[in-house]
């Protein structure tokens, strides 16, 4: 309850006592912190699932790099860059890239793994999967063999 000086309009619940006029807040600050806290929660849960979405991102970004390392080698097959990427997306993954997915393709000369799951949410509505999807590809190792230098006569 606040005291303040006679003669001011703005306020409308007034009780009068002795030269004061008293204002009741009756409750406004209980009803304002209902209203904002459930908005300042969403935007805290908000930032935290950001955070959730771009790890998990890095895990399927870092597991298809791990599968096209395991498929550069000469002997490396569609396989092997398989079980490496879904092994990675499965240990580093562990709790926020839920169902990892590899797609392999090797050919002759190239390597290519993507990587894709669904990230973790804090809060379960159904329905509503944050998917997250990464690829990486590189030139398939090769063995090469140096050409003479023209008139080195050996």
């Amino acid at each position: 309850m606040h005291t303040i000086r006679p003669g001011n309009p703005k306020h409308e619940q007034v009780a009068r006592s002795t030269g004061t006029i008293q204002v009741r807040d009756g409750g406004a600050e209980s009803v304002g912190l209902a209203i904002l806290f459930p908005i300042a929660l969403v935007l805290i849960l908000s930032a935290v699932q950001g955070g959730l979405w771009w790890h998990a991102h890095a895990v399927a970004a870092q597991a298809a790099q791990a599968g096209v390392e395991a498929g550069r080698p000469v002997d490396g097959t569609s396989v092997t860059a398989a079980e490496a990427a879904h092994s990675f997306a499965t240990r580093a993954g562990r709790g926020v890239l839920t169902a990892p997915d590899v797609h392999t393709t090797v050919t002759a000369d190239t390597v290519q793994v993507e990587v894709s799951g669904t990230a973790i949410r804090l809060i379960p509505v159904p329905g509503l999967d944050i998917r997250v999807a990464a690829s990486a590809h590189a030139v398939k190792e090769r063995f090469t063999v140096p050409a003479l230098a023209a008139g080195d006569g050996s």
